[in-house]
Parts: C-alpha cells; sequence; structure tokens
C-alpha cells in the first residue's frame, strides 16, 4: 500500500519525499467551453458542448464524455475527456458553425456512407496546460478553456419592481 502511495505521490511531481498526495477537490460538470482555432484561416471559435451530445465543428466530430472543474476558492482548473474524430464529408456542411451531430447526421439520412471514421484523440485536456495532452491535426487546434453547469434559460422577462 506504501509502494502505491509513493507512485501516485511521484507522478504528481512530489517526488519521492514520502507525503501523502494532496487531492484535489473536483466538482464534475456537464457543460464545456471549448476553443477550435483554424489554422488556414486564422479564426477562433469558442462554444459549448455538453456531456453526450457531440458536435461537429469542420471536419471533426467532437464528444464530450466527462468535463471536471475545481470549485472558486482552489486554484482554477478544468478537466475534460474529450474524443475527437474525424467528419466525413457529408458532414462538413458548415466550417465555422459549431453544430450537433444529431442534428447533421439526420440531415445525410439518404447520402449516408459507409466510410470509417478515424479517431484523432481520445483522453483527458486541461485547460491550465493545453499542450500537455493535445490535439495533433494539421487544419485544427482544439482545447478546454472551462468546465460549467448548465445555465438556465428564463423564458419570462425580468419583473418591474414594485414602487
Amino acid at each position: 500500500m506504501r509502494l502505491i502511495s509513493l507512485l501516485t505521490a511521484s507522478a504528481l511531481g512530489l517526488g519521492t519525499l514520502g507525503l501523502p498526495a494532496a487531492a484535489a477537490t473536483y466538482t464534475e460538470e456537464q457543460t464545456a467551453t471549448l476553443r477550435a482555432l483554424d489554422k488556414i484561416t486564422g479564426r477562433s471559435t469558442d462554444f459549448e458542448i455538453n456531456v453526450g451530445e457531440p458536435v461537429i465543428y469542420g471536419s471533426l466530430k467532437i464528444g464530450l464524455e466527462a468535463c471536471f472543474q475545481t470549485p472558486p476558492e482552489e486554484p482554477p482548473e478544468s478537466a475534460a475527456f474529450l474524443q475527437i474524430e474525424t467528419a466525413n464529408a457529408v458532414r462538413m456542411q458548415s466550417m465555422t458553425v459549431p453544430r450537433l451531430a444529431s442534428d447533421v447526421e439526420g440531415d445525410e439520412r439518404s447520402e449516408r456512407s459507409d466510410d470509417e471514421t478515424q479517431t484523432l484523440f481520445s483522453g483527458w485536456m486541461f485547460a491550465s496546460t493545453p499542450g500537455l495532452n493535445a490535439l495533433e491535426h494539421p487544419v485544427y487546434d482544439v482545447w478546454v478553456i472551462r468546465c460549467t453547469e448548465r445555465s438556465p434559460v428564463s423564458l419570462s422577462s425580468p419583473e418591474e419592481p414594485a414602487e
């Protein structure tokens, strides 16, 4: 058991001090804000993605599996588990605005192809160190900005204060 503690401390950068690793407190969130950069045009786009709802951006299909955020009283850190695949040619109708994959795949019913998608990235990305585990793609860069809760939508307008 002591060996596991030392290996964990070593992996966290604590070396062999023999100190127990301080566990960071993370809260699981349902939405992540990602930034995508098109290296050809130089245009960056920020967009929100929900857990379990893949988004098509350019020739990429981006899926969020999990997203964790540290509480405000701790140093800021967001960690997201992303799966990024290639999108087939039918899906690439919109190159600048991210769209839900379910919307795009619904449009291609009659033109469905049997092309296999290629997994470009599957792993954890961290907001504080985007270069640590990055997507390697010749046209696009994608990185995590933050994890948040879904913001409630208010359908009613704010009421006027009573005088």
